[in-house]
């Protein structure tokens, strides 16, 4: 048996110094092909980049449901005393607002609808006659006044009855004096657009009308979109043989325009002057105002086109008039005796009117 071994073991020797052969080879070859050792070495300048305390993770085998649940547990705190989670519905995104306008351009023209209306005061309805009652003639005339778009008007003969009528049937409009100036002063009106103007300022002077003190009403308006401010007055002259009384009282109206003209602002005058041209020729040589339907004073007095009625609208300091109306529509005849004038105006404050 001994005599059968001895091929085996020395197979296994010439394997063994096959394989130490190979090695020793393989290991000159690697250090005849690297030209030299390579050494890391850190240099002394580098500094540390990481901190010496280790992060701590989450074990795998936890769970941030686990997490709540130590954590509830250390703070004494129940599943059942948390408030519930809520889904609450995304709210709008926010959205850029634009810039805001710029400031209106002084002397900037503006243009709107102007009127004179006498409402027949309803004492003169009060007996018999063809006419329905002072309160339900204000509700129609108030209807006239939105209906056609008019945004300031000069009202006369007004009642108290009919000043409530009017404030609340005319939501969009200020109106003044109001009451302001006494009983009297109930009698004549200003009513703007709240949308278009702001008041600024308000006045008035006194006249004799019918034997009795009246005051004349006057505001100052301003534009809201441009800025531009015009003041506007409105008058009721005595009636027919009174000729004293309306002479002494457009003397002292146009004394008044001639001040607020003055200032350099724009001047409407509006209201039933008892006259058909005496007043507006007048007015018109005194001030160079000029009327609604091209009455104007140029060596003389031309009255302007179309009716010539005793509701007279005039103006000067930058005031032009386009498209005038002598309104007989309805419900206009149910409502008073007097025509419902009005028309187009352009206001150019006097910055760039040149005057």
């Amino acid at each position: 048996m001994r005599r059968r071994s001895a091929p085996r073991i020395e197979h296994r020797l010439e394997l063994l110094v096959t394989a130490t052969l190979l090695t020793v080879v393989a290991v000159v070859v690697g250090t005849l092909m690297v030209p030299g050792q390579m050494r890391l070495e850190a240099s002394p300048t580098a500094s540390t980049i990481v901190g010496p305390v280790p992060v701590k993770a989450r074990p795998s085998g936890t769970s941030r449901g686990a997490d709540r649940h130590l954590v509830l547990a250390r703070t004494g705190t129940s599943l059942a005393t948390l408030p519930p989670y809520k889904v609450q519905k995304a709210t709008a995104p926010l959205v850029k607002l634009p810039p805001p306008p710029p400031p209106p351009t002084p002397g900037t023209p503006f243009t709107f609808q102007v009127g004179t209306l006498n409402v027949l005061g309803s004492q003169h309805t009060a007996g018999p006659g063809g006419y329905g009652p002072g309160t339900s003639r204000a509700g129609m005339l108030a209807g006239a006044i939105v209906n056609r778009g008019v945004d300031l008007v000069g009202m006369q003969e007004m009642q108290d009855d009919q000043l409530a009528v009017f404030r609340n049937q005319l939501p969009g409009y200020g109106i003044w004096p109001g009451t302001a100036l006494g009983n009297n002063g109930v009698r004549l009106q200003i009513a703007y657009s709240y949308a278009m103007f702001e008041l600024v300022d308000t006045g008035s002077i006194t006249t004799v009308f019918d034997h009795q003190m009246r005051p004349i009403p006057y505001v100052l308006l301003r534009n809201r979109a441009t800025g531009g401010e015009f003041y506007v007055v409105d008058i009721h002259n005595s009636p027919q043989g009174l000729e004293a009384e309306r002479d002494s009282a457009t003397g002292a109206e146009i004394s008044l325009l001639n001040t607020l003209r003055a200032t350099g602002k724009p001047v409407f005058v509006v209201g039933d002057t008892n006259e058909h041209t005496e007043f507006m020729c007048k007015v018109a040589a005194a001030t160079g105002f000029v009327g609604y339907n091209g009455a104007h004073y140029a060596g003389g007095c031309y009255a302007g086109t179309g009716q010539i009625k005793i509701d007279w609208i005039m103006g000067g300091n930058g005031i032009t008039f386009s498209s005038p109306v002598v309104d007989y529509g309805a419900p206009i005849p149910s409502g008073t005796d007097h025509a419902f004038v009005h028309g187009t105006t352009t206001v150019t404050p006097m910055e760039t009117a040149g005057q």
